[in-house]
């Protein structure tokens, strides 16, 4: 069995997507995560693997559970995001063979990414999605190497770097697809473009009442 984990903040207006929120507002901002996340577990949800939503805060445990009740919560217990990816992979390899994280960014990823990626880690060690903004929307494993102490997350250059760190350990890796992921206005009217509305119906439907 393998297991896919979102990486989510909880849609808080003001703590989420605040680059976004400073263009459209932070209640609009927050709405817009929810609406990401509500597509990535709508298009993930009852396949034959298991599907959770990783998130910072014991807190917001019951609002996630009332919010997407088909998910398998899981709250975070590292002391940063490097703490909280590396732990994730190896508790959740303890019970299952292969495990995939994503971020809520790109909210298209769904069964048809999700599928070749657990299939491409029979034969790799780690497998990671790019993003065009030098980022990586996704990185799989089926060991629980720590490749994420200092990466320099939320920069260009965090998929060179963690290229150079996967290959400095002597792992094998594939790269996916590369995904528009939206962190900012620019990557939200991009979104609004080029993403067909059936890949992410949530997310455009609401892009689509923005005057941006």
């Amino acid at each position: 069995m393998n297991a896919l984990v979102i990486f989510a903040k909880f849609p808080e207006p003001g703590k989420v997507k605040r680059r976004i929120g400073k263009e459209i507002g932070d209640d609009r901002s927050a709405e817009l995560c929810r609406r990401m996340i509500e597509d990535l577990i709508e298009k993930n949800s009852n396949k034959d693997y298991d599907l959770y939503l990783s998130f910072i805060g014991k807190e917001y445990k019951e609002a996630y559970r009332k919010m997407f009740p088909d998910a398998i919560l899981y709250v975070q217990r590292g002391t940063n995001l490097a703490e909280n990816i590396f732990l994730t992979f190896e508790d959740l390899l303890d019970d299952y063979e292969k495990v995939i994280v994503i971020g809520s960014d790109a909210p298209q990823v769904g069964p048809d990414i999700i599928y070749p990626a657990f299939k491409a880690l029979n034969s790799h060690d780690v497998i990671l999605g790019p993003c065009t903004d030098g980022g990586y929307y996704l990185i799989g494993m089926k060991k629980a190497h720590n490749l994420f102490r200092n990466m320099p997350f939320k920069t260009d250059s965090l998929l060179d770097e963690e290229i150079r760190l996967i290959k400095e350990q002597g792992l094998s890796f594939v790269l996916l697809d590369e995904l528009l992921d939206i962190d900012d206005i620019d990557e939200l009217k991009k979104a609004k473009e080029i993403l067909p509305k059936e890949l992410c119906p949530h997310t455009i439907e609401f892009i689509e009442t923005l005057d941006i």
